[in-house]
C-alpha cells in the first residue's frame, strides 16, 4: 500500500518487522526480498512516487521535481562539484542512465586485503550479479538506439586502438528517447520505482511517501523503531508524525543522508568514521563541433564507454545533453553563447569519470539531518587524471572528425589542433582553473570493514554499535569503485537481506511476531544463490 500525506488525517503509530529508510538501489531490494519472505515491511521515502506519465521530456522541469535541491547540491571546496541526487521513490535509480557494471576484480581484492572483507567472495558476488542482471533485464546497449553521438565517439576510439564498447544497462525494449536522467518516459529502464518497489508492494510492503525520518529509536543498545514526519512541498506548518516500532531498521538514504541522520541522532559514531572517506567519482565533459549532425539528444545518453584507461582510474562514458541543459553548461555568454547553441545539431558530447586516489571528502552535520554539508578537496594526482581524461576525449573526438573540442579548463576552453593538445598535456592544472564538474556516485561515508575501530558496519551491513540497525546503500562501500555503483549496491543489499532474514528467524523463538505465511521464501540468503520471480511476462 502507498500512503501519502493526503491519505492521513492525524499522527500514525504502528508496528512492523522491518523499517527501510530510503527506496533506492539499497533500500528497495531489501524491502522486496523481505516482504516476499513474509515479513511486515514499512518503507519510508522522503520523495514522491512519480509514474511514467510524470516523465514528460522536460529536462529543466525534471531537475526541480525529481532531484534533491532542484539539482543544485554542491560540494564545498575548489573546484566545487555539482552533486546530483534523485529524491523520488526509486532514489537516484529513477534519474540515472541505467548503467549496470560489475565491481572490478582488483577493487574486491583490495577490500579483502585492506579492509578484511574476505567473506565477500568473488563467487558469491558473481551469483548475485547474474541474478540481478536477469531480474533487471540487463544487456548491452542496442546499437540501433545507442545514438549517433555515441557511435561516432566509439568509432574514434577504435580508430586509435582503444578498448571500448557498449554499456550494459537495466533496460527492457529501450526506445532511445535520450531522457534517462530526467525519468524514463517509456518505462523501459528498470529503475527501483519500476522493478523492486512494485514487487515489494505486491508482496504486502507499505510505502510512506513525502515522509522524512528524523529519529532512530534505540533502547539498551538495540534499535526499536523510527520516528518521522510527513511534509507537503511549500508548506511551512509541520506535518503529522509517523512512529513505527520495528525489530530491524535499515538505513538506505545514500552516502550523504545516511551519515547525516546518524550524526543528528548521535549513534554509531564510536569509530569516528561516520561521514568520512567520501568519494564521488568526479565527472567532466567535452563538447565537440562535428561536420555532421549528431541527432542529439536522441539515443541512449550513456550507451558506450572507453575502458582502456580504467586501471589508471579513468573511465570515459557517454553523455547527451538536451538543449536546455547544454545551454546552462556552456562557459560563454552573449553572442558566443547564442552561436554555440545555433550549432547544437552538430555538437557531440562525451564524459569522463575519475576513480579517486588522493582526493579527500567528508560529510558534516548541517542544520538538519536532510541538509548535510559536503566538503571535497581534489588531490594533485586526481587533478592530473582529470586533465588526462580531457586530453583523451579530445584526441578521440579529433579521430572521429571533430573540427574543435571545447573543455571546461580555463585557458583551454577551445582546442583546435594537436599543438593545443600538446600545450594542455604540459600544463599543470590548478584547482581554480576548472569548472562545470559534476558527480553522481557519493560513496564510503559509513564504510564496512572487519574492525569496529576504523569501520562503521560489519560485512553483513549491521552497525557495530547498535544491534539490528543495518546500513544498506553506497555509504558502506569502503573504496571508490571506478565504475557506476548501482549494481554492486543492489548485490550487497540482497546479501544483507539474507542476514536480516536469519536474524529475524532466530529472534522469533523468543516470542516476537514471526513472518507471515508466504507462498515463497526469501529469494536470497548469505549462503546461497538468489532466485527471483520471473518478470518477463
Amino acid at each position: 500500500m502507498i500512503i501519502r500525506p493526503s491519505d492521513i488525517s492525524g499522527d500514525v503509530r504502528r508496528e512492523a518487522d522491518v523499517v527501510v529508510i530510503g527506496s533506492g538501489a539499497g533500500g528497495a531490494p531489501v524491502a522486496k526480498e523481505l516482504a516476499e519472505a513474509g515479513y511486515r515491511v514499512v518503507v519510508i521515502e522522503e520523495g514522491e512516487y512519480f509514474k511514467r506519465q510524470d516523465f514528460d521530456f522536460h529536462a529543466s522541469r525534471a531537475l526541480t521535481r525529481f532531484y534533491r535541491d532542484a539539482g543544485q547540491s554542491v560540494t564545498l571546496g575548489l573546484p566545487f562539484v555539482l552533486l546530483l541526487q534523485g529524491m523520488t521513490v526509486g532514489g537516484t535509480t529513477t534519474v540515472n542512465s541505467g548503467t549496470c557494471l560489475r565491481l572490478p576484480r582488483h577493487v574486491l581484492k583490495r577490500w579483502h586485503l585492506e579492509y578484511g572483507l574476505r567473506d565477500i567472495t568473488e563467487e558469491e558476488l558473481n551469483l548475485l550479479y547474474a541474478a540481478l542482471e536477469e531480474y533487471l533485464f540487463v544487456k548491452r546497449a542496442d546499437p540501433e538506439v545507442a545514438g549517433k553521438n555515441a557511435l561516432l565517439f566509439l568509432e574514434g576510439a577504435r580508430k586509435l586502438g582503444y578498448s571500448a564498447g557498449f554499456i550494459p544497462r537495466n533496460a527492457k525494449d529501450c526506445e532511445g528517447y535520450g531522457m534517462c536522467p530526467y525519468g524514463c518516459p517509456s518505462g523501459a529502464k528498470q529503475s527501483a520505482n519500476v522493478s523492486w518497489i512494485p514487487d515489494a508492494l505486491k508482496a504486502g510492503a507499505d510505502l510512506y511517501t513525502r515522509c522524512r525520518a528524523e529519529r532512530i529509536m534505540v533502547r539498551s543498545g538495540r534499535v526499536v523503531g523510527v520516528r518521522g514526519r510527513f511534509y507537503r512541498p511549500g508548506e511551512r506548518a509541520k506535518g503529522h508524525r509517523l512512529e513505527v516500532e520495528a525489530r530491524v531498521v535499515v538505513l538506505a538514504g545514500g552516502a550523504l543522508q545516511t551519515p547525516s541522520l546518524l550524526m543528528h541522532n548521535r549513534i554509531a559514531l564510536g569509530s569516528g568514521q561516520v561521514g568520512r572517506n567520501l568519494s564521488i567519482h568526479p565527472c567532466g565533459g567535452t563538447i565537440a563541433l562535428l561536420e555532421e549532425e549528431t541527432g542529439n539528444p536522441r539515443g541512449i545518453p550513456q550507451s558506450t564507454y572507453v575502458d582502456e584507461f580504467a586501471p589508471d582510474g579513468i573511465m570515459l562514458e557517454g553523455v547527451t545533453l538536451p538543449p536546455p541543459v547544454m545551454a546552462s553548461t556552456l562557459p560563454w555568454g552573449g553572442r558566443r553563447h547564442a552561436e554555440a547553441m545555433r550549432l547544437y545539431p552538430y555538437c557531440g558530447t562525451f564524459g569522463s569519470m575519475i576513480s579517486e586516489h588522493d582526493s579527500v571528502g567528508r560529510v558534516v552535520a548541517g542544520p538538519s539531518a536532510r541538509q548535510p554539508l559536503v566538503f571535497y578537496r581534489f588531490g594533485s594526482g586526481d587533478l592530473e587524471r582529470l586533465k588526462r581524461s580531457f586530453l583523451l576525449m579530445a584526441e578521440i573526438w579529433f579521430a572521429a572528425g571533430a573540427r574543435r573540442v571545447f573543455t571546461p579548463i580555463e585557458g583551454f576552453r577551445e582546442i583546435n589542433s594537436p599543438r593545443d593538445l600538446e600545450r594542455l598535456s604540459f600544463h599543470r592544472l590548478k584547482r581554480g582553473e576548472i569548472y562545470g564538474l559534476s558527480a553522481y556516485h557519493p560513496m564510503g561515508t559509513c564504510r564496512m570493514g572487519s574492525d569496529p575501530e576504523w569501520s562503521v558496519v560489519k560485512s553483513t551491513g549491521e552497525t557495530w554499535e547498535v544491534e539490528n540497525l543495518y546500513i544498506c546503500d553506497a555509504s558502506v562501500l569502503p573504496t571508490s569503485l571506478g565504475v557506476n555503483p548501482q549494481l554492486t549496491i543492489m548485490a550487497l543489499a540482497l546479501r544483507t537481506a539474507g542476514f536480516i532474514d536469519e536474524r529475524l528467524q532466530s529472534s522469533t523463538s523468543a516470542g516476537k511476531a514471526g513472518r507471515r505465511p508466504a507462498e515463497k521464501g526469501l529469494g536470497v540468503s548469505s549462503k546461497k544463490a538468489p532466485f527471483f520471480r520471473d518478470r518477463r511476462g
